[in-house]
């Protein structure tokens, strides 16, 4: 004789549909995502890595992480630590062509940019001890396509500094690989969030990847 049973109802089970940026994914999220799944046996999630704002309701996400301005307002958004923007490059290459001690030194440098069809973002901002901005058009070469990643390996292979987000090289940094410049004049900190449709019911799995996000990269969590 087969029994039937009925599991709790504030069990966390089933398959959560989770939308996050690539580079978040790779460097927070991934490689934590076992103790969630540790805590949680019953939960199927899948990660869908993506820079596009997916439309969550059209697509079938339960859940994403966002980094930047919120488009949708009619989101719930629940604030994680923001993403700041460094700049940095190898001890190889400022031995051979020197350290930038201000934004306005950077002309002087080769610095990498990302490589899009409109031509590569150049104008790099910063912002001064008295709280004003500045934008500096930076020179470089060569053009990168492929991402923050490949600019990471360019600059680790000593080619020229680069402005991308600290979670992409704070390893490097630590390690010695790169060498973090500018620090007391800060380029753009992006806001980043986990949201989720206010229609959407908080079911217990929702509920509990929501609580594990917030403990492990809320505003509080460093």
């Amino acid at each position: 004789m087969q029994l039937s049973w009925s599991r709790p109802s504030r069990v966390a089970c089933g398959r959560l549909r989770v939308s996050v940026p690539v580079m978040y994914a790779t460097f927070k999220l991934a490689p934590v995502i076992s103790d969630y799944l540790e805590s949680n046996p019953d939960v199927q999630v899948e990660l869908a890595l993506t820079d596009r704002f997916v439309d969550l309701a059209d697509e079938g996400f339960e859940v994403a992480i966002r980094v930047g301005a919120l488009r949708d307002s009619n989101l719930i958004a629940r604030p994680l630590a923001p993403s700041a923007l460094i700049v940095c490059a190898s001890p190889a290459y400022l031995s051979r062509n020197g350290t930038p001690a201000t934004p306005k030194d950077l002309e002087k440098h080769h610095c990498l940019a990302i490589g899009f069809a409109g031509g590569p973002e150049r104008n790099w901002r910063f912002t001064l001890a008295d709280g004003s901005e500045q934008t500096v058009r930076v020179p470089g070469r060569p053009d990168i396509s492929g991402g923050g990643m490949a600019l990471r390996e360019a600059a680790l292979a000593g080619l020229g500094i680069i402005l991308q987000p600290e979670l992409l090289v704070e390893q490097d940094i630590a390690a010695g690989r790169l060498i973090r410049l500018l620090a007391d004049t800060p380029a753009p900190i992006f806001p980043v969030h986990l949201v989720y449709l206010p229609e959407r019911k908080l079911t217990a799995k929702l509920a509990s990847f929501v609580a594990f996000v917030i403990a492990r990269f809320g505003p509080q969590a460093e």
